[in-house]
């Protein structure tokens, strides 16, 4: 299954979500471009896609993600609730450092398997 929402808005980079069930019970997301209120509802439709197809398990790639805000952060943290209610658990890759410093003043680092980026750039910030 795969799904792919864009936002065809002028903006300079523009938004990619897909979604796919690869194996059983494991679903990836690709975030591209600027994840925020006006892309989050895109984002929670591939979400729930990906959970009525039976996901429990869910991997969120970062690598081409530009922006994010809290709309995102809170598509994350509902997606995290469902995936534990199901007994599964949210990985996040390719995490630069400024996303994991985002995500760690949220306080939302332990919810998550983080996985960083390679490259400059990419350590996290103690």
């Amino acid at each position: 299954m795969t799904n792919g929402h864009e936002n065809n808005g002028a903006t300079a980079n523009p938004t990619v979500v897909r979604a796919e069930l690869v194996s059983d019970g494991e679903g990836h997301i690709a975030l591209s471009g600027e994840i925020d209120h006006g892309v989050a509802p895109q984002l929670d439709a591939a979400l729930e896609s990906l959970f009525s197809a039976g996901a429990g398990r869910l991997v969120v790639d970062f690598a081409r993600l530009s922006f994010f805000d809290s709309a995102c952060i809170s598509a994350l943290v509902r997606a995290h609730s469902t995936v534990t209610e199901r007994g599964g658990t949210v990985r996040l890759v390719n995490v630069d450092r400024y996303a994991h410093r985002v995500l760690q003043i949220a306080g939302l680092v332990p919810l998550f398997e983080i996985e960083q980026a390679t490259g400059p750039d990419t350590e996290p910030d103690d």
